[in-house]
Order: C-alpha cells, then sequence, then structure tokens
C-alpha cells in the first residue's frame, strides 16, 4: 500500500506518520534503534519513515510501528 491518493494527499500522510511516530516514540522513551527492533522495520527505512522521506510505505510497516508503540495504526496515521 502507498500512503498516496488522487488529491495529492500522500506527502501529508507521510508527514502525518512521521510525526505521530516521533511523538508516539518520544512518549514511551524509545530510540530509534528499540522501536526498529520492536517493529521488525530495518533502522535505515525507520528513520526514511521518521524523517518523512520514505515512499510507498506498506501497511506491514504501518502495523509493525504500531505494534512497537503499542497503539493503533489509526493513531500513527492522525485519525484518533
Amino acid at each position: 500500500m502507498t500512503m498516496l491518493n488522487n488529491m495529492g494527499e500522500g506527502s501529508s500522510l507521510t508527514q502525518t506518520l512521521a510525526n505521530q511516530t516521533a511523538s508516539e516514540c518520544k512518549k514511551m522513551g524509545l530510540s530509534v534503534a528499540q522501536l526498529a527492533l520492536a517493529s521488525a522495520i530495518d533502522v535505515e527505512r525507520l528513520h526514511s519513515i521518521m524523517d518523512g522521506k520514505a515512499t510507498e510505505i506498506t501497511l506491514r510497516e504501518i502495523a509493525g510501528l504500531a505494534i512497537g508503540l503499542g497503539t493503533s495504526p489509526s493513531v500513527l496515521l492522525g485519525d484518533s
């Protein structure tokens, strides 16, 4: 799944995911390396996601982040 749609909202969803992931990570006191391990996402890829530079973010990655952060995918996508 890519986080793009016909209305050009892909970058805003990507940025929302990046912001929410960073916020939840800080709230839980997790380092990027710890979140990478907990979410089963490579550290470099996780940095790319958290920097808002990642493209074509998969459902598996969103689910992994949610599990690693103990939250729901909807929270990470700004629907809380």
